[in-house]
């Protein structure tokens, strides 16, 4: 049975980890809770990582009660006591937030693949193999 997270103190979690910048929400601001949710339910190490890093904070009431210096002790607490489960949420984290169009824009960042509009590569200099080609086989034949 799998145990749906409180979307509450994930997002407030979310906002300590990736904080509004100018116009920009943070990530709790942009509802990414349910998309960190879903994602982290795709893969048991995931899901596992998320229940661990919510159930080592506080209860949502005490946690959303707690100033912002508060709340960042709680999640380096839980970060201290669940090393590698902290880690895994941030990928998850970072993974969803980086996917958002507004963050791209904030960026600047074109978000697309690289080819074939991207990186412009210079033609191939055969020469770059010379020292190469003059050297012996150093390998067995089949």
């Amino acid at each position: 049975m799998v145990i749906k997270p409180d979307t509450y103190l994930l997002t407030a979690a979310l906002n300590r980890i990736i904080p509004p910048v100018g116009d920009l929400p943070g990530a709790g601001g942009m509802e990414l809770a349910e998309e960190v949710i879903k994602r982290s339910a795709a893969d048991f190490r995931f899901q596992d990582a998320l229940t661990r890093v919510l159930g080592a904070l506080p209860s949502p009431n005490d946690f959303l009660a707690l100033d912002d210096n508060g709340q960042d002790d709680a999640l380096r607490t839980a970060e201290s006591s669940h090393a590698e489960a902290f880690g895994l949420w941030l990928d998850v984290v970072y993974t969803v937030y980086y996917m958002q169009p507004e963050v791209h824009q904030r960026l600047d960042w074109h978000g697309r693949s690289p080819q074939p509009e991207g990186n412009v590569m210079p033609p191939w200099d055969e020469s770059v193999l010379g020292v190469i080609r003059k050297r012996d086989p150093f390998w067995r034949k089949a």
